[in-house]
């Protein structure tokens, strides 16, 4: 009988060291899910500041192409490049309005000066 009440308590033993272990392992296991959690929204954060800043570079790269600074030179040479491009708009509408079919009327896009 002694040898059972042994086992017994031994049983019970390993069970109580078990249910701690796992209580430790459950505690682990939600701080990690909480940590994954926080890393995931970082993630986000910085995935949206990247695009960001990847749509400032794309108009810093398009206004370096026209010439535009901090200067009022600068500003009056982007001015000057996109009035050239809205002539050369305009011309090409007129042209447009050239090959309407017969008996369509259309006024014609005068050209900016």
């Amino acid at each position: 009988m002694n040898d059972l009440a042994v086992l017994v308590s031994g049983i019970e033993k390993k069970a109580r060291d078990l249910a701690e272990r796992l209580s430790v392992l459950e505690i682990e296991n939600k701080k990690l899910k909480s940590r994954l959690n926080e890393t995931e929204v970082s993630l986000n954060l910085h995935k949206s500041k990247i695009k960001e800043l990847e749509n400032k570079n794309s108009i810093l790269k398009v206004s370096g192409s026209l010439g535009c600074g901090n200067g009022k030179q600068d500003r009056q040479k982007a001015g000057a490049v996109i009035d050239g491009l809205v002539r050369e708009i305009d011309r090409c509408l007129v042209l447009l309005d050239a090959f309407d079919e017969p008996g369509t009327e259309t006024a014609p896009v005068e050209d900016h000066p």
